[in-house]
C-alpha cells in the first residue's frame, strides 16, 4: 500500500488529506483534517512560519497518526512535508533527463519523462523505495491519486460553506 499526502490552502482554509491505495490504485483508506482558518492574531504571531506550522506540525503529522492502514511509504508533492523518513516527494520533470542519484535525491526515467524522488534532508536515497515507486508507476499513473486527494479536499471545503 502507498499513501498520498496533500495539504492545501483553499480560500485561506488549510486542509489536508491522506489517501492510502493498494497496488491496483483502489482506495483502502482516506483521512482528512477539518479546514483550519487562521485568526488574524495567529497570522501576526506566526508570520511567514504560519503555513509551515499549520501544514506540517498540525495537519500532516495529525493525519499520519490517524491512519489505520499503514502504507509502505507516503508520497507527497510538497517538499516541506518531508518530516519523516517514510515520506517521499515526487516531482514530474517536464522532459526526460539522465538518471542520477545524489544525496537525498534520485532522478529516474518514467515513460517518456523523468521523475525526481526526494527523501528527507540528510537521508540517503533508499533504492528499495525507488524500485517500488518505479514498479508501482508501471501499473498505474503515479500522479493521478494526488488529483483525487485535491478534488476531495476542495469538495470538503466547498460543502462546509453551504
Amino acid at each position: 500500500m502507498i499513501g498520498y499526502l496533500s495539504v492545501l490552502n483553499i480560500k485561506n482554509k488549510h486542509i489536508g488529506g491522506i489517501l492510502v491505495i493498494n497496488d491496483l490504485g483502489i482506495p483502502v483508506e482516506f483521512k482528512y483534517s477539518e479546514p483550519v482558518t487562521p485568526t488574524k492574531l495567529q497570522e501576526i504571531i506566526y508570520g511567514s512560519s504560519l503555513e509551515y506550522y499549520l501544514h506540517t506540525e498540525i495537519i500532516a503529522k495529525g493525519l499520519i497518526q490517524k491512519v489505520e492502514n499503514r502504507p509502505e511509504f507516503i508520497l507527497t508533492q510538497d517538499a516541506s512535508l518531508l518530516f519523516d523518513r517514510n515520506i517521499v516527494s515526487v516531482t514530474l520533470l517536464p522532459q526526460s533527463v539522465p538518471e542520477k542519484k545524489e544525496g537525498n535525491e534520485a532522478i529516474v526515467p518514467l515513460n517518456n519523462n523523468s521523475i525526481r524522488i526526494t527523501f528527507q534532508e540528510n537521508t540517503k536515497v533508499e533504492d528499495t523505495i525507488v524500485s517500488k515507486i518505479i514498479d508501482f508507476a508501471s501499473r498505474i499513473d503515479l500522479f493521478e491519486p494526488f488529483d483525487r486527494v485535491e478534488k476531495a479536499l476542495e469538495y470538503i471545503c466547498d460543502s462546509q460553506e453551504k
